[in-house]
């Protein structure tokens, strides 16, 4: 017993706040290595914002992140999905991107002959060299994120540009990290008749995950961030049974290893004794004393729910102050009676169901600089950017037979409004958004049969996230690389000793790639490894 009667129920080497994705790879890695270790999730399901549970009725519906991006090379062999149970899905049509009825659809093929037939074909050669000399201007700049390079440490922008091979190189990266999406996409693909709905496109790859628009400064980042690739290349795809499979398959993996996952556990906060952190206090009193803390959770519901302001020093609090967090989305559930289909001058996409896997409406660029606007002033955007994926396309066993279901987002949500107005304004957009894909699925409305709608305040609530931001610090050039550190020479480590961050707001960043969490367990099996030596689970 200590604290005045609190009871200290267990010791281990390391406890992981936060079953989200990133929580339980930095747990099953941790138990991999022998080290005794614990997760704990307030809520009673896996997975945070890329989880599968039922909300719609008899449905698997996806909480948050719908795809699989490419995973470094052998992180999935490392995390044992497949033999945990994990089976993929190759998408080959991912995406069928709608502007307006007087602009051709760009249907993204797998296929990289039949996506350089189809540019050819519907936009024409100079759209194809334009689109493709684009890709090569950010392939630079990418490398330099290291997006896809496990356990990497980012340096800062001022020293990307220090190290700049010549002038003409750091020109390049000051206007990838400090340009607008515009320059871009103005300098690769001008024709505004001809490239319309290409230069949508890219614009809407520039904003999802910011609060900026298109023209803003800053926002070619995120451009750049999108198109960065691995060895895998860019083909993102499906998990069979819904994204929060690889949380059960990784909560599955750990109690074989020794691990444990505790559902409906709340941390109410990190424990920090002669300023290092030395465990968590749960939410009725009890104590769990680790020799190392991790969090999955964003920096300020780390740092200032968790930890407290009062073992913080001032130049933390202001960093951590100073981080630009907006969910400036809606998120929308629907259960369908039927695949909805697409209206004039469309109807030939209806061929292939495969078209209306993930159907993205992509205003103009200067409408999606203008919903940006609007969001800022508070209103709803009059024309909202859309994605909605009818995953039952690829997957039919997320529905009862018959039916499908649709996972859809729109932006730009007011999410800086008066909480006494978002209900209001949650309910407005959520119209907005079925009316706009009405435009182009004319018979949506009547294949809904349930639907559920959810906005930044909900992701807030329910998942911790502050403001309700997926990304745990917007794609911002302030806020990546080396900007996402706290620690000089580490993507992990806090300014308290022993308490590390396993989630997005590492580098780096967000998606679904497993990068922040299997890093954080490798530098805390080393360092505990240093410290002392592992007692391995089960040795005398």
């Amino acid at each position: 017993m200590i604290g005045g009667g609190t009871h200290v129920s267990e010791e281990l080497d390391a406890v992981v706040v936060g079953a989200g994705h990133n929580g339980l790879a930095a747990t099953a890695v941790l138990a991999k290595r022998g080290l005794r270790v614990l997760c704990l999730e307030k809520n009673g399901y896996l997975g945070g914002m890329a989880g599968t549970r039922e909300i719609l009725s008899g449905c698997r519906n996806d909480v948050g992140a719908s795809l699989l991006f490419p995973l470094a090379k052998g992180l999935a062999e490392e995390l044992e999905l497949a033999r945990y149970g994990v089976e993929l899905i190759d998408l080959p049509i991912m995406a069928t991107n709608l502007t307006s009825r007087a602009a051709p659809p760009a249907v993204f093929y797998a296929n990289p002959l039949r996506m350089a037939g189809h540019v050819l074909r519907n936009f024409g050669p100079g759209a194809a060299l334009g689109f493709a000399r684009l890709m090569h201007f950010c392939q630079y700049p990418a490398g330099l994120m290291d997006r896809f390079t496990p356990r990497s440490v980012p340096p800062t922008l001022e020293e990307l540009l220090a190290r700049a091979p010549n002038a003409a190189k750091r020109r390049q990266i000051e206007l990838a990290f400090t340009g607008s999406a515009m320059d871009l996409i103005d300098r690769f693909l001008p024709d505004t008749r001809k490239h319309r709905t290409l230069r949508a496109l890219a614009a809407f790859a520039a904003v999802q995950s910011t609060y900026k628009g298109p023209f803003t400064p800053g926002s070619a980042l995120c451009l750049v961030y999108t198109f960065a690739q691995n060895e895998a290349g860019g083909l993102m795809r499906r998990v069979k049974g819904g994204m929060g499979m690889l949380s059960e398959a990784l909560a599955r993996s750990i109690a074989d290893k020794g691990g444990e996952v505790r559902l409906k556990t709340p941390v109410a906060r990190i424990l920090v004794e002669g300023d290092r952190a030395a465990g968590v206090e749960l939410r009725d009193g009890s104590r769990i004393r680790a020799r190392a803390v991790l969090s999955n959770l964003d920096k300020p519901a780390t740092f200032f729910r968790l930890v407290g302001r009062e073992h913080l020093r001032d130049e933390l609090i202001e960093r951590i102050e100073g981080i630009e967090q907006r969910g400036a989305f809606m998120h929308l559930l629907f259960k369908l009676r039927r695949l909805p289909r697409y209206g004039a001058p469309f109807e030939h996409l209806n061929a292939d169901p495969r078209t209306r896997f993930n159907t993205t409406l992509v205003p103009d660029p200067e409408l999606q600089q203008a919903s940006y606007e609007a969001c800022a002033r508070g209103e709803v955007p009059e024309n909202p950017a859309v994605g909605m994926q009818i995953p039952t396309v690829m997957d039919p066993s997320l529905a009862p037979p018959g039916f499908h279901i649709a996972t859809t987002y729109g932006f730009f949500f007011p999410c800086t409004a008066p909480p006494a107005e978002r209900g209001r304004l949650r309910d407005e957009m959520a119209e907005r958004v079925i009316d706009r894909l009405s435009e182009f699925l004319p018979d949506l409305r009547d294949c809904i049969v349930e639907r559920a709608v959810f906005s930044s305040d909900h992701f807030a609530t329910m998942q911790g996230a502050t403001n309700g931001d997926f990304t745990h610090g917007l794609i911002h050039p302030e806020q990546m690389i080396g900007g996402r550190l706290l620690v000089p020479g580490s993507a992990y480590a806090t300014p308290i000793p022993d308490l590390y961050l396993c989630g997005a707001s590492c580098h780096p960043g967000p998606g679904v790639t497993f990068l922040p969490g299997y890093g954080a367990a490798c530098e805390v099996a080393d360092a505990l490894r240093a410290a002392a030596p592992i007692r391995i689970r089960g040795a005398a």
